[in-house]
């Protein structure tokens, strides 16, 4: 196969995951707490088998995604027990597989009157335990430090962490992450009660952005085809002269 096949296939085997990444965000562009991704592409050398370093090729590839960290915008909601972080920080969920981050602060309290999140999953405390309501609750007031008052009486605070490079967490689905590294208490929020935090991403962008991707990735397959016909054209021309 031509060289410049093998090129043009990197470069379209990199626009197919950046349509993924780009069809993800625009998918979650409403749902609370979801941060954007965003492609890194990079380009390496590699000898021509034929002419070694004489031709180098030059192939893409995606070599990874980064998120965007900044804060989504503040939706009021008026429920008491919705929470949105403003600067650093993810509550901590427990699940069957361990602890989980999430910036989504739909919170709501299961029929044993513990605190949980949107996929029933306890939220931790400050000191790492799930948060217990007693039956008589008539108010619940959650303050700017994550701190708990129940009928006007301070019952502990919500947990709040951070991560040294939260780059370094692995999406597990929309607004769920894990880390293989520990976190340590969040210093630099707020929570903010009765309110959502948006999803961070643009969508008219994106949009723009997968509109851009789609006629790239067609013109490069026009060229790939481009590429076979004159080669079976070179073929044929070839096999009648012989």
């Amino acid at each position: 196969m031509d060289n410049s096949i093998y090129v043009t296939l990197s470069r379209e085997l990199a626009l197919f995951r950046d349509m993924d990444v780009a069809a993800n965000n625009i998918a979650n562009s409403n749902t609370t707490g979801y941060t954007s991704e965003h492609m890194m592409f990079n380009s390496y050398l590699s000898k021509d088998i034929n002419q070694g370093q004489q031709n180098p090729m030059n192939f893409a590839y995606n070599a990874s995604t980064y998120r965007n960290t900044e804060n989504g915008s503040l939706r009021v909601t008026g429920n008491d027990l919705d929470v949105a972080i403003q600067g650093n920080g993810y509550l901590t969920v427990e699940t069957p597989l361990g602890d989980r981050y999430t910036r989504a602060g739909n919170l709501q309290v299961d029929g044993a009157g513990t605190l949980v999140n949107a996929d029933g999953y306890p939220v931790m405390d400050a000191s790492g335990q799930h948060i217990n309501f007693p039956e008589n609750v008539t108010s619940i007031k959650i303050g700017e430090a994550g701190n708990i008052k129940v009928n006007g009486e301070d019952f502990g605070s919500i947990g709040v962490v951070e991560f040294s490079n939260p780059q370094l967490l692995e999406r597990l689905s929309g607004t769920l992450f894990k880390s293989s590294v520990p976190p340590q208490p969040s210093e630099n929020f707020r929570l903010a009660q009765g309110m959502l935090e948006n999803s961070n991403v643009q969508a008219v962008p994106e949009l723009t952005h997968m509109i851009t991707l789609t006629h790239t990735v067609a013109d490069t397959a026009k060229f790939i085809e481009m590429i076979y016909d004159l080669e079976r054209k070179t073929s044929t021309t070839w096999a009648q002269q012989s």
